[in-house]
């Protein structure tokens, strides 16, 4: 049974799946086990402090900006494991709200916690962002809580036992990084920072800088001024601009900072790109 402070954030309680937001009351959460009209799985996402939980004879701690999922057979207890407030996700869904392709992936009711609990991905806590600031009208919150169910399940799933090295290490880049870096593309003469390529992917800039440092190993604005310096230098090798017309493409006022940034990035001056005319 949820707390009276629970804030639903997708589905409904009686539905086939249900996300909750909750801050723990200090008596604790007992959440009662399965019956044949309850959510046969519970996913559970720590947003801040520490939570202790109790399953079918297991105890774990569940860490902030960790994840667990339960296939549970019994009474789930969950209570604050610090003096702090815990805050949590708990969502609660039935298979019947998944395609059937994803059944054969289910883990058994026996197998609890059948994944982590492990800490969230970059990937995950993107999603997640955007599940605490849902962007839909209100009648189509259930559809899109859950295509967002479904997204946040396969992220979790490991990759197949069969799986080549290769297939089990690949490396997507995240989606809030190729949308962050076509809208750094389309705005290469304008002043954008931090903030406004967050706000343009629907994230927090602290966010959006781990993305970027765990990927790149640098943040977003210097991703910036890489795009817009190799930018400046094809339009100096193309002959389309000269170096003050490729400065100001690129948001430099400065000719001498432009000068000197491209010069760090480049090892040559934006004069060396200019074509020579051997006519």
């Amino acid at each position: 049974m949820l707390p009276p402070n629970a804030r639903t954030l997708s589905g409904a309680t009686d539905a086939a799946q249900h996300l909750a937001a909750i801050r723990l009351p200090s008596e604790g959460v007992v959440l009662p086990p399965p019956g044949s009209d309850a959510p046969a799985h519970l996913l559970l996402i720590g947003l801040q402090s520490r939570v202790a939980c109790f399953h079918a004879g297991l105890a774990w701690h569940l860490d902030a900006r960790h994840y667990v999922w339960l296939a549970p057979v019994a009474a789930t207890t969950l209570r604050s494991a610090t003096v702090r407030p815990a805050d949590l996700l708990i969502w609660q869904f039935k298979p019947s709200c998944l395609p059937d392709a994803f059944l054969p992936f289910l883990p058994a009711p026996d197998r609890s916690p059948a994944h982590g609990p492990a800490p969230l991905t970059p990937s995950m806590e993107t999603l997640i962002l955007a599940l605490r600031g849902c962007p839909v009208a209100p009648a189509l919150r259930t559809l899109w809580g859950t295509g967002k169910l479904i997204e946040l399940l396969t992220l979790v799933l490991p990759p197949p036992a069969d799986a080549s090295p290769a297939q089990a290490t690949a490396r997507v880049l995240h989606p809030a990084l190729r949308a962050v870096i076509d809208y750094m593309a389309a705005h290469l003469a304008d002043p954008i920072g931090l903030p406004e390529m967050a706000a343009a992917v629907h994230t927090s800039p602290s966010h959006l800088s781990r993305l970027f440092t765990a990927e790149f190993g640098h943040g977003p604005t210097i991703q910036l001024r890489h795009l817009r310096l190799d930018h400046a230098a094809a339009l100096l090798r193309s002959g389309q601009a000269n170096v003050t017309e490729a400065a100001f493409a690129c948001g430099y006022l400065s000719l001498g900072q432009f000068s000197r940034a491209f010069t760090e990035h480049h090892g040559q001056p934006p004069s060396a790109f200019i074509p020579r005319n051997n006519g």
